[in-house]
């Protein structure tokens, strides 16, 4: 069985992952995995669909349609908006969980994967350590969505980014960071 961490080290691995070589990522990483770890699909689902979760804006993320018709990009159904190697195999994964509930020879296959999306969406339940984890890794998500899309950092975000405050030893026990701000400004 794989430990949490270890769910982490897979993540990064997909993310570092040539696009062209995540088939080959599949066959030779997840695959003997899931052996050994049966619900190794659900669980990296999970944590993926938590991580992608509010990085998208309104309208991003869905099959992109032309005359009617999907649209592939390098073999693979084309999403709108930014895509990056955690959407793709979020979508392997979501295939792969059809599969498994196709397979079940459930007579409510609909319901039964509402019902698990609904699970996935409404009760994360990670622990405080795992879920800080999780948010490091999101918010460098959205950092290479940005700068992959081209877009500039608005300057109310880095002037109320929570990273500016820090613990003092004061009276209300928080202080504002400044050398962090002054980073932010400089990295432009």
């Amino acid at each position: 069985m794989l430990k949490r961490r270890e769910y982490l080290d897979l993540i990064e691995e997909i993310r570092n992952t040539e696009e062209k070589s995540l088939d080959t990522f599949i066959e030779k990483v997840l695959d003997p995995l899931r052996k050994d770890n049966p619900r190794l699909i659900e669980t990296l689902y999970k944590d993926i669909n938590y991580l992608l979760k509010g990085i998208e804006k309104e309208g991003e993320g869905d099959l992109c349609i032309e005359n009617g018709d999907f649209v592939t990009e390098n073999g693979d159904l084309k999403i709108t908006g930014y895509q990056s190697r955690l959407h793709v195999i979020s979508n392997y994964l979501h295939v792969e969980i059809a599969y498994k509930l196709i397979n079940s020879n459930s007579l409510n296959i609909s319901r039964e994967m509402e019902e698990f999306e609904k699970n996935i969406n409404e009760r994360p339940n990670y622990t405080p350590e795992y879920k800080s984890s999780l948010d490091k890794i999101k918010k460098s998500l959205k950092e290479e969505r940005r700068q992959n899309l081209g877009e500039k950092e608005n300057f109310w975000n880095k002037v109320w980014d929570t990273d500016n405050l820090e613990l003092k030893p004061n009276i209300a026990g928080l202080g504002i960071n400044f050398n962090e701000i002054i980073k932010k400004f400089k990295k432009n």
